[in-house]
This record gives structure tokens, sequence and C-alpha cells, in this order.
């Protein structure tokens, strides 16, 4: 499975550094100072709960178009600018793309529908705290790193089974969801407890 990461920060760099690191084909969308950091030393995940992880060669771009079509495409950016981001990673998606996105919101996917259609389209959410601390290094505070995601039509698909068994590889606690709409609400919902 060929993945790629669009937006490299705290949520993206920090799962797809796992699955890098567990030897999966990850590709990463960055920029600025962080991009360069990870083109120059890798990208590192440190952690107070677990294991510090460091990827020494990554495969970094500012450009979508130069890493090619991916079987699933992950979203880990701030949601006010997803319709520009849409249009940014449509040289990564091809007619067998997974858009997977890991924002917090339960209006991300009908703005992704628009763009690449309903079959494309996985719903998702992410249970982690991280950020970056310095460019190339993601730090995680607190011990939970979960990631709950499926298909709309509610089955267990090929790839959302690939992806669960490369986040298995990850120690990722991870889990397919039979009702996504329903995980997002409740993801919703937490974060609205919180603040």
């Amino acid at each position: 499975m060929k993945i790629a990461v669009m937006g490299s920060g705290g949520v993206g760099g920090f799962y797809g550094g796992h699955l890098a690191n567990a030897g999966c084909d990850v590709s990463f969308v960055a920029r600025g100072k962080h991009l360069e950091a990870m083109l120059a030393h890798g990208l590192t995940i440190e952690s107070d709960s677990h294991p510090a992880v460091h990827v020494a060669k990554v495969r970094a771009s500012d450009d979508p178009a130069k890493l090619g079509v991916a079987d699933l495409v992950i979203i880990a950016v701030k949601l006010w600018d997803l319709d520009n981001v849409a249009r940014t990673i449509k040289p990564m998606v091809g007619p067998d793309t997974a858009v997977l996105s890991l924002q917090n919101g339960v209006i991300k996917d009908d703005i992704l529908r628009t763009h690449f259609g309903e079959r494309a389209v996985m719903g998702g959410v992410a249970y982690v705290g991280t950020h970056v601390a310095r460019p190339g290094v993601i730090k995680q505070t607190g011990a939970m790193q979960r990631m709950v995601f499926g298909e709309y039509d509610g089955s267990r698909s090929l790839r959302a089974e690939a992806l669960l068994a490369a986040l298995r590889k990850t120690g990722i606690d991870a889990e397919i969801s039979a009702d996504i709409r329903r995980t997002l609400w409740e993801k919703y919902v937490f974060l609205v407890g919180l603040s």
C-alpha cells in the first residue's frame, strides 16, 4: 500500500511516521523548515509514554504532484482550507485511491466528496495529542494513540483491512468502524466536552 500524507505536522507526522517506521511506503507533503529538516535528518517522534521513533530517510515534498498517485491519501491539515487542499492533492488521487481525512469535524467528508466522489472517501478520526516540537520532530503528549476509520457503507473493504493491518504493525490502537457517521459524531461530542 502506497500512502501519502497531506500535512506532516502533529497528526500527519505522527501517523505517517509510525507507518513508515513499520515498513510502509509513505510519502509526506510538508513545507518550510519542517520539510527541510525531514529531508536532511528524517522524522522523529518523541513521547514520554512510548518509545521514540526515528525514520532516518523520508520521501517528502512541498509539491504533491512530485509524489505520484497513492493507494491512500491521509489528510491531516486544518479544516478551514479543505477546498484548496483537495484541489492541491488531486495529482496524488487516482481512480482507485482512498482519501481519508483525520481532521476534526463532521462536514469534512462532504467537502471531499465534491472533489473525489463517494467511492474515494473513507471516514476517520484520530485520538492523539501531538505537536511539532521543532522542525523534523513530532512530540506526543499523553499515552493515547488511536485511529478509527471505515467505509460509509459499513463494509470491511480490502483497503480498510490493509490500513488496519499496517496500523497494527505500528502498535497504534486501530479499529474499523461499522458506522463511521456515528464515529465522527462521537469524536465531535468528545471535543465539545473537552472545550
